[in-house]
């Protein structure tokens, strides 16, 4: 298995948190890092600079298209075809933030539509690498939330349902790129010991009670999701606690599915080979047939 050893690896969203780790855990493994960040990341960079090893800064939003493929280009110019592109972006939210439209947009524009606007800026640039039989890989960071509605966390509808569309970008740009040699992971871990939580574990006993067994460290977390990316895994779960609601729901769309009748026909574009010649519908219908 290749590691990301000299590999250029980018990652949105270093400030802090899983971001901040992934670069961290990626410098460790003598990666070359470019953190970006639409915030002030340069105390990561320090902090990795720090430990031994070199990265850069670079400012960008995850939501802003223009910004995103600026950030593509200088990369490309300054360090090289990126191989490792992992999306450590991630806005929480409050219990009823679906309440607010504009909290709720921009959940939706960093955590959701952010991860397909730094996969389109960066596609050329992992293309590139594996034209040349060098890996290429996109790592999103979703959440357990992504499995499934776990139904014992609070309203905060906008960003389970980010985490949810996660793992259906995950699958799409997984089967995508596989042509091109592009494996894509999404990492999918529960509850995190970040800042915010490590803070609410030392100030309240009855959540550390809850949290403590179940919480896993950054470091884990990063350290695991990098090695299930380069084996190729289309998704990384991490924390056991996450088992039984995520089973719950995977059983419950399987037995709604299988009270369909099944199909007589043996050559169906569902069924389940993934050969495209059999759609019924092609890009030239796109091309040659009016919209409006």
């Amino acid at each position: 298995m290749a590691g990301v050893e000299d590999a250029v690896v980018v990652v949105t969203g270093g400030g802090a948190g899983v971001g901040r780790t992934l670069a961290r855990e990626a410098r460790r493994r003598e990666a070359r890092v470019v953190i970006a960040s639409d915030s002030d990341t340069r105390e990561s960079a320090d902090m990795v600079a720090a430990e031994g090893g070199s990265a850069s800064w670079a400012a960008a939003d995850v939501s802003d298209d223009k910004a995103m493929v600026e950030l593509a280009t200088h990369v490309h110019e300054n360090f090289g075809n990126t191989k490792f592109l992992t999306d450590g972006v991630d806005i929480g939210a409050e219990p009823d933030a679906g309440l607010d439209t504009a909290l709720a947009a921009r959940l939706f524009e960093v955590n959701m539509c952010g991860i397909r606007t730094d996969t389109r800026a960066f596609a050329a640039n992992s293309r590139a690498a594996t034209s040349r039989g060098e890996p290429a890989h996109i790592l999103n960071d979703g959440r357990e939330h992504s499995l499934g509605v776990p139904p014992q966390v609070m309203p905060i509808g906008p960003y389970l349902v980010g985490k949810y569309a996660t793992l259906g970008f995950t699958a799409v740009a997984h089967r995508d790129f596989a042509g091109a040699g592009i494996s894509v992971t999404m990492m999918a871990p529960g509850s995190v010991r970040i800042v915010l939580v490590q803070s609410m574990i030392v100030t309240h006993d009855h959540i550390r009670a809850k949290v403590v067994p179940y919480a896993q460290t950054c470091e884990f977390i990063d350290s695991h999701a990098i090695d299930s990316m380069l084996c190729g895994l289309y998704i990384a779960a991490h924390n056991p606690a996450s088992r039984a609601f995520a089973m719950e729901h995977s059983r419950g769309a399987a037995a709604k599915v299988l009270r369909l009748p099944l199909t007589s026909e043996t050559e169906c574009a569902h069924d389940g080979t993934g050969d495209v010649s059999l759609c019924p519908i092609d890009r030239s219908l796109f091309e040659n047939t009016p919209t409006k």
